[in-house]
């Protein structure tokens, strides 16, 4: 439930009010939303339950791997 609350929130975010980003270098913007859009993938996946069978996509949509793509893209937007 929380996975699926910060990725809609994040995503809400990033469609309702891209004028933030703005000011953003496009170098900046081009390195850090595919990784945050991985992350928000990955935490919606995991938020609505689905749980795949192979091994190595479980880990890829798991919570620590979407939390931590989520985290690190947030970063590198709003950390110089």
């Amino acid at each position: 439930m929380v996975s699926f609350a910060a990725a809609s929130a994040a995503s809400l975010l990033l469609m309702l009010f891209p004028f933030l980003l703005r000011h953003m270098r496009e170098a900046v913007l081009h390195t850090a939303l595919p990784v945050l859009s991985l992350g928000i993938a990955g935490a919606f996946i995991h938020g609505v339950g689905y749980l795949p069978a192979n091994r190595w996509l479980r880990i890829m949509f798991g919570p620590a791997c979407a939390w931590t793509l989520m985290i690190g893209g947030a970063a590198m937007l709003f950390i110089r």
